[in-house]
């Protein structure tokens, strides 16, 4: 599924020096994907242009190279996933403003909220992240290896089942 990305001379009063540090990552995620948010970061702000009142959730790759893709996602309130995996590939994201639940499936769902706060994930790792809150909220993804496809899941009776698998260039 592909989504328009619009652009507008929307502001915001987020910038990058507003993001919480990059602090090391822990055990099982990706240091290649955390260091490419850090590096973006440095000399871009994602949030230039960014159209908070899209109706629908938007997404656009900002960056593709050979380490990692960097994602820039708006979330209008009560807008989500659905659950999903990302390849093999391994994630690091920060919510710029707003915030964002994630439900993480481990044979069961929990979540977290995350709000101004980097999470970190490997390359087994199924979520669903729904906008919860009560404004438009706004995340910064990086992918590494470059995402190359994502698993969609339904949840039946307890149990994820596959749905689809999507490739890059067929539908995003």
């Amino acid at each position: 599924m592909t989504a328009p990305f619009p652009a507008s001379s929307a502001s915001s009063s987020a910038s990058p020096a507003a993001v919480p540090a990059l602090r090391r990552p822990r055990r099982g995620t990706s240091q290649t994907a955390r260091a490419a948010l850090a590096q973006f970061l440095s000399r871009r702000d994602p949030l230039q242009g960014v159209d908070l009142t899209a109706p629908d959730r938007t997404w656009v790759r900002l960056e593709s190279g050979p380490d990692a893709d960097i994602w820039l996602i708006t979330w209008p309130v009560g807008s989500s996933t659905g659950w999903h995996d990302h390849g093999s590939a391994s994630g690091a994201f920060v919510v710029l403003t707003g915030s964002l639940t994630e439900y993480v499936w481990t044979g069961v769902a929990t979540a977290n909220t995350l709000s101004g706060s980097l999470r970190e994930f490997d390359g087994s790792h199924i979520h669903d992240v729904v906008n919860h809150g009560t404004q438009v909220a706004v995340s910064l993804h990086a992918y590494a290896p470059s995402l190359a496809a994502m698993t969609r899941y339904e949840l039946v009776r307890g149990r994820l089942q596959v749905t689809s698998v999507e490739q890059r260039g067929e539908t995003w």
